[in-house]
Order: C-alpha cells, then structure tokens, then sequence
C-alpha cells in the first residue's frame, strides 16, 4: 500500500511540473491599416514546430513549452513579425508593400521582381478593375497606366474598345496590342459595318471579375520575347487561381450589380427657328430653316387620305433626348475557389452572366454574355506539377446601325426643332411610316427603323492551355504549355424594303423623290478564327559567389498557328416584308464569298539575367522568328534586347527620406511579318459581264466559273517590318513608399512597313506589295503614386499619370504623289476631308479644301457673298494625335468606408464630326442662329478685282436666298470642311464609387467571410473644348479600313451618344 501510494504521488508531482512549465498563451491578430482581424495567421513557436492558425475573429490559443520564448506571427502579404512569450498578447501586423509590389509577370509568363526591370512594366490590380464596373475590360484601364490610350468606338452594349501604347506605329498594319491571358495570346476579334464594331471574342470574353491583374509591358525590351505580334506592346493579363477559405479549404464568391444607362452628352441645339427652307415655313422640309418659333398652330407633312398633321409652332427642347430610355444592365459572377486538404490540388471555377440594354427604345440594342471559367492545378511530385484552364463565352449582340438612310440616330437629329419626336412612337399610323411621313428626303422615323431593321452577331469562344512544370533539380524548372483560341460567329444586317408609288408621292409631296425608295437586302457573314500556340520553357536560376551572383536563364521554343475562314453572302430587292431576314428572300441573286487565311510562326528565344549583389541587375533577351508569310530568303528574322538597371540606394546608408532609387536603361528590337498571301500572284474569280449584249461571253458560263490574276502584284522579296525602341527611366522610392516617382524617356522607330501602293498600269498590275516608309515616336512618361494621409483610421492615396507622344512620318517612297498616303476620308463635295500619313508630320493629317485668303489673313469671297474654297485639298495644320495625357486616381478609406474616383485627361488633336456636320446642314445646331439670322456680311471679307487688287465686300449672306444656309453647311461658315474637325480634348471623371465593407462581427453572424456594398458611377462627366458642343469626343463609328486600325481615329458618323452609368454591387465571400 505504501509502495502504491508513492508512486501515485510521484505521479501526480510530475504533472504539475509539466503543467507549471507550459505557458498558455491567447492574444488577437489584427491589420494595423483597417484595424481588422486577421483569418488564418500563422502563429509559431521559434524554433520549434508548434503552432496555430488565428480564428474568424483573429484570436488564438497556444500552449507554449518552456523553451519557447519568441512567436512568430505571419501572413501572406504581411510583414513577419516576432514577440515576446506572454500570457496576453495583441499583434498588429503591418502591410508588406514592397513584396506585394516587387513581383511582375513579364514575357513568357516569367515572373521577375520588379527591382530586377530595366524598362517599364505597369500592373493593375483586381480591385482597380473590378472598381470601374465596365463590362470590356480594356476600359478598366482608361486614365490608370501612363502612355495608354483606350478609344470606345461607343457606349453601346458590346461596343469594341481600342487600346494604343505609345502611339501609332504601323501605317497600314496593326497598332493594337496583343493580349496574353494566363500565357494564352487571344486574338482581339471584331466584325464591322453598319457604323457598328462589334466584339466577337478576345479580351472582350474575360469577366473582370475572374483577373487577378493586368501588366502592361510597353517597350521592344519588354516584349521581345514574345515575337512579332508584340511590336505594339502586351497586356499581360492574370487570372484569380484557386485559394483556401477562411478556416476552410474553400471559398464561394458572389459579385453582382445593377446598372441604370441615361443618356450624358448630345448635340447642343438652337430652340429658337422650326421647320422650313430659307426663311419660310415648308411643310415637308427636315430642316428648321424657317421662320421664327411663334407659338402658332401650324400643319406639317403630306396630306393622306385628306388628312394632315397639325402642331403648335414652339420648340421642343427635349425632342433629341425625349427619344431614348433608360438602359438597364445586370453583371454577376459565382465562384468557387479552393484547395484539397494536402494543398497539392487548387481549383478555380466560376460562372459570369451580363445582359446589358441601350438606351434605344425597347431591345434593340442589347448585349448579353455567358462566361464559364476553369482552372486549376496539381503537384503529383516535389518535381511535377501539372495546370490547365478551359473557358467559354457566348455572347449575343443586337445593335443599331448608325449610317445615313434609315438609320435611326440620323432621323433623330434631323427632326426639326418644332416637332415632337415622341408622336411619332405608333408605328401603325401611316404617318410615322415611309409612306405618309412628315419628310421624303431620305430619312425614316427613328422608330420605324428600330423596329424594321436587323442586325444581329452571335458568337462563341473557348480557349484556354495545359501546362507541365517538371523540376528535376532545386535550379532547374522545364516547362511545356499548349494553348488555343477558337472563336466562331453568325452575324446577320438586314435594311427594309420601302416602295412607295410615284403618283402618290407627286400628289402629296408634289414630286416624287428619288431617294425615298430602297430595295432592301440581306447581309450574312460566318467566320471562324483559330489559334493553337506551343511553348517549351526551361529557367535555370542560381545564386553564386556567397550569393552575391545572382543568374537565371531562359530559353525556348514557340510555335504558333492561327488563321480563319469567312463566309459572306447578300442579297438585294427583297421578295416579302423587312421580318423574313434570310438569303432566300432576294428576287436578285445572291452573292456569296468565302475567304480564308492560314499562318505559322516558329521561335526560339533566349533570355539571361545577371544580378550583382542586389544592385546591378543586366538582362540580355534574344528571338528569331520563321515565318510563313514572308518569302522564303526573308522568313528569318532576329532582334535582340538589353536592359540594365541600378539600384542606387544599395550605396546609401538607410534612411526615412530615399528609401529606394533605381536606374533604368533599355534598348530592344521586334519585327513583324506580313499579312498571309503577299508574296507571290493570287487569283480571283473572274467578273467579265459579257459583250455586246450577249450572254455568252459572262461568267460563270455554262455553269463554269473562271479565275485571273488579282491586280496587285506580290513581292518576292518583302522583308519584315522592324521596331527598334532605346528607353531610359528612373524609380524613386520616399518616405517607406509613401510617394513615389517612376519616370521615362522613349524613342521608338519603325521602319519598312508593309504597304500596298499603285504602281505602273505597263506592268499589267494596279497596285504591288512592297516594304518603305519610317515612323517615329519619342515621348516622356511620368507616373507619381502617394499616401499623403495614413492614421489610425483614415487613409489617403493619390496617383498621378503623365505622357507626351511626339508621333512623325520620316519617310516615305519619292515615288508617291504629294508625299503621303490616305488614310480615310469622307467626300461630300465642299465639306470634304481627307486624313493621310505624310512624310515629315504627325500621322493622321487632316486636309480639306480650305478658304482664300489675302496676305494679311481677310477671306476673299465671290460675287455672292461666299468664300472662295480651293480647288485642290490643303493641309489643315490639324491631326489626330493627342498633344498629351493624363489621368488622377484617388482613394479615400475611413474605417469600413472607400471612396474612389478616377479622372482621364487628354489635350489636343483633332476629329471629323458628321454629327456636326449634320446640324449645320439642318440649321438645328446652335451655332446656325449667327447674328439671329439676319443678314450680315462675312466680317473683314475682300473681292478679288482680277489685278491683285482687293475691294471691301458689299453683299450680304442672308436667308431669304437661300445663302445663309448655304454658307453654314457647304461653306463651313466661312472655314470650309475645317469647321467639322472637332478638338479632342477632353477632361472626364471616369468613375466615382463608395463602398462599404460590413464590419467583420457583423459578417460573421451572417455566418460570411466578407461582404461589401459598392454604390457607383460611370462617365459621371466630360468636359470638352469650347468648339465641341456636339459628340464624346472618345466616340467613334470608323471602322478600319483596307489601311488599318489608324482609321478608327478619323472620327464619328453619326454616333449614339455617350451615357452615364449608375450602379449598385454587393460582393459577398462564404
């Protein structure tokens, strides 16, 4: 019994021992910049394997051993921090900025830190993204990176939007640049016509709710790696990837908004003249050149069946805006991220749904997307990791042309100022039809056209890649990455059929006009667009001599296939009514064609930088390219890169004031091949139409068709274009990061572009292929990001964005008339304008007829009063190119709040504006009610006597004549076709939005890991040049032409107006 006794004694001594050891330690972990708790934090005994993870409340329990004396406490994007062993302990842990920061994903997919980069490279992140609510990611960019320009060609629903960096390049080719999402290059597809550009796949099938970020590389250094498709730039674009969960090994995410689309910018009109011709009150006219507004009750339009409209004579302020509705869209996206329970698996899939109605009347102008997405991930071994993605997206288009004829934002402006667009809604009135309305000058009622006209895209998209990551030894990492893009899409115009009978016409309109009947047609275009890409990667990475050398080496191989194919058919003089939009429909023979294009691109590439002592960090890159569409003594192509950079304050002791400086230095080279089938003679199905009137002599004959050489003459010897581009800049780092300068000079030159040009008749072709021509952009870049305000509870953070483009044509071949190249033009008699390329100036040169003048600057007019145009076109002195831009982002955070806003700036350039153009031809613009339309003479306006002598004009413009009109729309009231060349600038606040995050006690008894609810607006205000009270000067309906994406700057015909956009979102995390 004693002997038993004992040893339970001894026992129970030894417990407490071991109790009275062990130290049991609770405490909290918070953020220090929102004073949140952190989920998941490690907390570790040093030196030992003991630790814990911070519940949803940021608290924690741990038995510490009594060796143990210090914690370590981290989390990712944290900085580490380590305390003392204490029964209570609260942590604040502090952002780790410049990690967050130090990483960029570059060419290739290779991820450097960001102190390593000798040339610019700018990432946006999810949360700047997904802030601007916009359903084309590309215009989640606008006024963030410095040196990129986004032009919308419309607020439309599914609208394209243009990206250029650091200005126009390629004359004919190209200046978009190519897109890589998760090392996937997508084509940036569109299909044009009917004044509409609509996405069919590319970026335009990413939810922004899917991107981790966005990295745009702007230099040749920058892109080389990536072969002649990156001469432009690359946007680099990162999708989310699979995450653990709060407490668990799996998140769900829900973000959804709705938005409210009114229209925000319309053509300032005159409310003080109504409807008629010079003076006069005409019934029929489309144009209020007519007397006074009175008040009066007037007719208006055709009698019908002995019956005519009557109205009162007043103006209707809001006739233009009265006509469209609100818009409402709907964005959500569902997403399930996670890993498996040993962490060898990661997995990302989410669902994204967006419909998005116009402001047109009812839905016919709706955009309505489907996007599926799948990633994930498996480490099978330490040494083998296998990943994949695989995304889908549908989307479905049905815009509103904006051409002239039954185009509906053309009958809109060019209704007079006294009568009431909304009386004309009921379309089975046969005054609001073609037969009886008010006008037969070629325009229809804007509702009419809505509801008889077509045009329908559809479109579908999968792309994605497989990727094998073997690493045989620590240093050693061999990948291979298969990806492919496939996109397909079925788009269908159709224009009614409008007969009207000639003796009804006399009798009402008392002539028949013969612009009123149309035959209408049916226009069909299928097209398939394919791109299947290979990499093989190998990265060898090292650090040597006590770690002072730092090595890593790439090399590879690319191979790239892509091509598409096209099918279009018309058919004109339709058989039934506008409803039966098909093929069959025509009672002329359908036309049809087919198209199709195929190339491959070979790549090896290497890439090896060397790091001294984190200091001095040289990169040297390589590439040569085999192409398929250049001639075979000239497929090959090689162009090397080098960048350098310095990290200066390495030799500076530590300090609060610098806390980081580097120097940067850049010179690199890309080239880019040619468009397929240029080198040698194609052939085209022949068109002869007979002679003489016999049939016997047409193809196809008999049933068989034949083909002849095409008209332009291919090159057996083009050689590739080349871009060599020199960069030098400069980062500066103040304060711990709390401001922050990143500076650049760049100079970039393009030579022996790709061009189609006439040539010789004597050599049996009308045009050849051939290489010449220089273009040049030098320009500064000016990036400054600060905290000027960061205390317990509220934070400021501001940026700035600042570049200047110097664009310039070098040289051009001597053998071309004047000098330069026509671009795009838009011929209407005196109102002409013409834009060109031409040797020693901007690209984008605008010209015109322009008025004569005397010596001394007086305008010479004729015998009736009119300015004297030329006879030939004239440069303007104006072009297409932005003097510079900017942008300002600016956040304000208190506690749970944010407000964020975000200002784009652009000076300089110039514009063609049909829209104005339109409104001095219809006396609806105000700028038509000059000195109240009373006579007045062209101010200091001389006569030419003949003898090189001047006398003072005597004869006035006045409206009774028909002059006054004449003189604002064929003259350009005295500036000719200048007149309608709008100034660019603008000043726009993109966005502004407040969102708050519910407190996280509150959210965890909703049993959530985070909500968020984010009131916003969109295009909340443009400010533009005194000149411009017509159009969104960002807008516009060129679509490009046989000379490239530069014709998309000429500017808008008849463009539907930009909108402000007000939204709510909630985002909540399970």
């Amino acid at each position: 019994m004693k002997k038993l006794t004992f040893t339970l004694l001894c026992l129970v001594i030894c417990m407490c021992t071991v109790v009275a050891q062990n130290v049991k330690v609770t405490g909290t972990v918070t953020a220090a910049d929102d004073g949140l708790p952190i989920i998941g934090a490690s907390v570790l005994v040093k030196g030992t394997m003991i630790g814990t993870v911070t519940d949803a409340e940021g608290r924690f329990s741990l038995d510490v051993p009594p060796e143990g004396k210090i914690l370590q406490i981290s989390y990712v994007g944290m900085n580490t921090q380590e305390v003392a062993v204490k029964p209570v302990i609260k942590v604040l842990l502090q952002s780790d900025t410049q990690n967050l920061e130090e990483v960029v994903v570059t060419a290739m997919g290779i991820t450097r830190s960001e102190k390593t980069l000798g040339y610019s490279a700018t990432t946006v992140k999810a949360d700047e993204i997904i802030s601007s609510r916009t359903t084309n990611v590309a215009d989640a960019l606008s006024g963030k990176v410095a040196g990129l320009s986004v032009s919308s060609t419309s607020s439309d629903p599914g609208s394209v939007s243009n990206i250029v960096i650091r200005g126009f390049s390629s004359i004919n080719g190209s200046n978009q640049p190519l897109y890589v999402v998760d090392g996937v290059p997508l084509q940036n597809n569109m299909v044009s016509g009917d004044g509409k550009n609509v996405a069919t796949g590319g970026i335009s099938s990413v939810a922004s709710e899917d991107i981790a970020s966005m990295t745009v590389l702007k230099g040749a250094a920058a892109t080389a790696l990536y072969g002649s498709r990156a001469a432009n730039g690359v946007i680099v674009i990162t999708t989310k990837s699979g995450k653990k969960g709060d407490g668990r090994n799996f998140s769900i995410s829900y973000s959804g908004n709705v938005q409210a689309r009114m229209v925000s910018f319309l053509p300032e009109m005159q409310n003080s003249f109504g409807q008629g011709w010079n003076g006069a009150q005409t019934y029929i006219e489309n144009g209020s050149w007519g007397p006074r507004l009175d008040g009066s009750m007037q007719v208006y339009g055709p009698i019908w069946n002995n019956q005519q409209l009557i109205h009162e004579y007043s103006a209707k302020e809001n006739n233009v805006k009265d006509f469209f509705d609100p818009g409402w869209s709907q964005n959500h996206t569902i997403s399930l991220s996670g890993v498996s329970s040993d962490t060898k698996m990661d997995y990302y899939l989410s669902y994204s749904f967006t419909k998005d109605d116009g402001i047109m009347p009812k839905d016919y102008d709706t955009y309505e997307r489907n996007t599926v997405a799948f990633r994930g991930g498996y480490e099978a071994t330490d040494w083998l990791k296998v990943s994949s993605s695989l995304n889908f997206a549908r989307s479905q288009t049905d815009a509103v042309g904006s051409f002239q004829g039954t185009s509906v934002i053309d009958g809109v402006f060019e209704l007079p100022r006294d009568i009431s667009i909304v009386d004309m809604k009921d379309t089975s009135s046969p005054f609001n039809t073609p037969e009886a309305y008010f006008t037969p000058y070629g325009i229809t009622n804007p509702y009419w056209s809505l509801e008889n006209n077509y045009n329908h895209t559809a479109s579908k998209q999968i792309y994605g890649k497989v990727q094998v990551d073997v690493t045989p030894i620590k240093e050693l990492k061999l990948s291979y990455r298969m990806g492919f893009d496939y996109t397909d899409y079925d788009r269908k115009v159709g224009a009614p059929q409008i007969k009207l009978d000639d003796a009804l016409i006399d009798e009402d309109y008392g002539y028949a006009p013969s612009n009123m009947n149309q035959s209408g047609h049916v226009y069909t275009r299928y097209g398939r667009h394919y791109e299947l890409n290979h990499d093989f990667l190998a990265n060898y990475s090292k650090r040597f001599l006590d770690n002072k050398l730092d090595v890593s080496v790439n090399a590879g191989v690319n191979m790239n296939e892509r091509g598409y194919t096209r099918t279009t058919g018309q058919t004109d003089d339709l058989s039934f009514y506008s409803g039966f939009w098909d093929l069959s429909n025509g009672s002329t023979k359908t036309t049809l064609s087919e198209s199709q294009n195929k190339r491959r691109l070979v790549g090896l590439f290497g890439d090896v930088t060397l790091g001294w002592d984190d200091m001095i960090y040289l990169n040297l890159t390589a590439r040569n390219d085999w192409s398929s569409t250049l001639p075979i003594d000239n497929n090959s192509f090689f162009y090397p890169g080098a960048t350098l950079s310095w990290i200066f304050t390495r030799l500076i002791p530590e300090n609060e004031i610098l806390t980081f400086g580097k120097a940067r230095l850049a010179y690199g080279k890309t080239g880019n091949d040619a468009d397929p089938y240029q080198t040698g003679l194609t052939y085209i199905q022949g068109t002869a139409n007979g002679y003489y009137g016999l049939d016997i002599s047409k193809f196809p004959m008999n049933g068989v068709n034949a083909f002849i050489a095409s008209n332009t003459k291919g090159s057996n010897t083009l050689r590739p274009e080349m871009t060599s581009e020199f960069e030098v800049g400069m980062n500066l780092q103040f304060f711990n990061g709390r401001f922050g300068i990143d500076a650049a000079y760049y100079n970039r030159k393009t030579k022996d572009q790709i061009f189609t040009l006439p040539t010789d008749p004597s050599t049996g072709f009308s045009y050849m292929v051939t290489n010449f021509g220089e273009v040049s952009n030098k320009g500064i870049e000016l990036v400054i990001n600060t905290t000027p305000i960061q205390i317990k509870d509220f934070r400021w953070d501001l940026s700035f964005n600042f570049s200047k483009n110097n664009n310039k044509v070098l040289s051009l071949p001597e053998s071309l008339e004047g000098g330069k190249v026509s671009i795009y033009d838009f011929s209407a008699g005196n109102d002409a304008i013409y834009m060109y390329a031409e040797e020693g100036k901007p690209m984008g040169q605008f010209y015109t007829y322009l008025p004569k003048k005397t010596a001394d600057g007086k305008p010479i007019v004729d015998s009736n009063g009119y300015p004297i145009l030329g006879t030939t076109v004239e440069d303007t002195g104006k072009n297409m190119n932005h003097d510079w831009t900017g942008g300002i982002n600016t956040a304000f955070t208190y506690k749970d709040f944010t407000l964020s806003a975000a200002l784009d700036i652009r000076s300089g350039g110039y514009m063609f504006s049909r829209t104005k153009n339109l409104m001095q031809f219809t006396g609806n613009g105000v700028v038509t009610t000059y000195n109240d339309r009373r006579p007045f003479i062209i101010p200091n306006s001389v006569v030419d006597n003949g003898d090189g002598n001047y006398t003072e004009n005597t004869t006035p413009i006045y409206l009774g004549n028909g002059s006054y009109q004449t003189y604002f729309n064929d003259y350009g009231y005295g500036d000719g076709g200048e007149a309608y060349l709008l100034d660019r600038s603008f000043v726009k606040l993109r966005n502004i939005s407040l969102t708050w995050n519910v407190p996280r006690q509150w959210v965890r008894k909703m049993s959530l890991s985070n909500l968020a609810i984010t009131a916003f607006c969109n295009n909340v205000f443009t400010w533009t040049a005194s000149d411009n009270r017509y159009v969104d000067p960002e807008s516009t309906t060129v679509s490009q032409s046989s000379y490239g994406d530069l014709a998309t700057q000429f500017g808008e015909l008849y463009t539907n107006p930009s909108c402000r956009i007000f939204g709510c979102n909630l985002s909540v995390k399970f």
